[in-house]
């Protein structure tokens, strides 16, 4: 999902130089955000951002003009919703600023909005079954996987993949389908040599995705 397809808040005002950092403080305090977007009034476009512990030790009465911005910190609108989420992550941001390819302010995209759109990818709120299975590094094959669970009939409502580290050497795929008796999909992914690690029936995906999801909300809190 494309970001211009998120963004929300078009009628959001970004800061101007003109405004003062007590007022910039009330609306980081009020829309409980830790950074607001600098713009320039004439051109409309994007020259910054103020993040709250800039505002610590500056009076109420100084002008946002006088700060130095942070570094310009965007999406630009035909990026995607997994890039947002990345930079929320790398850069500790709870809301980006959504720009055009001439940087031109458009709009601000949260990370509450960044949520819902990775559960509308992943079809959280759809019933069906979940497996997770677990592929060696040599063996990943993705178009496999899918062509062996579509010829039993199965019909992928989502997918993720967790990649290998220190203490597991193994990716683990989990899938959402549509089915719930999904006893001949595992017994052909096995017959193909695969492990099925877990298999639940009439389950929403929320075991693996929603957890996910909950994890990247706890990251992009910190």
């Amino acid at each position: 999902m494309l970001a211009n397809k998120s963004i929300t808040k078009t009628e959001f005002q970004p800061l101007k130089g003109s405004h003062t950092v007590g007022e910039a403080r009330n609306r980081m305090r009020d829309e409980q955000v830790n950074a607001l977007p600098v713009v320039d009034p004439t051109t409309k476009k994007l020259v910054g951002q103020i993040r709250s512990e800039q505002l610590s030790e500056v009076e109420d009465d100084q002008k946002v003009s006088e700060l130095q911005v942070d570094q310009l910190i965007k999406l630009f609108e035909g990026q995607h919703v997994f890039e947002g989420a990345r930079l929320m992550l790398q850069y500790e941001l709870n809301l980006l600023p959504l720009v055009n390819e001439e940087s031109t302010f458009l709009g601000v995209i949260t990370k509450q909005k960044i949520l819902e759109s990775i559960s509308h990818m992943l079809n959280l709120e759809q019933t069906g079954s979940v497996l997770t299975i677990e592929i060696e590094p040599i063996d990943f094959s993705l178009s496999e996987v899918v062509q062996v669970i579509e010829t039993e009939g199965a019909k992928i409502l989502g997918i993720t993949v967790e990649r290998p580290d220190r203490n597991h050497q193994a990716f683990e795929v989990s899938v959402k389908l549509n089915l719930k008796d999904i006893s001949r999909v595992t017994a052909a992914l096995k017959r193909y040599g695969y492990s099925v690690l877990a298999e639940s029936e009439n389950t929403v995906f929320e075991n693996d995705l929603e957890y996910r999801a909950d994890e990247l909300l706890k990251y992009i809190d910190m």
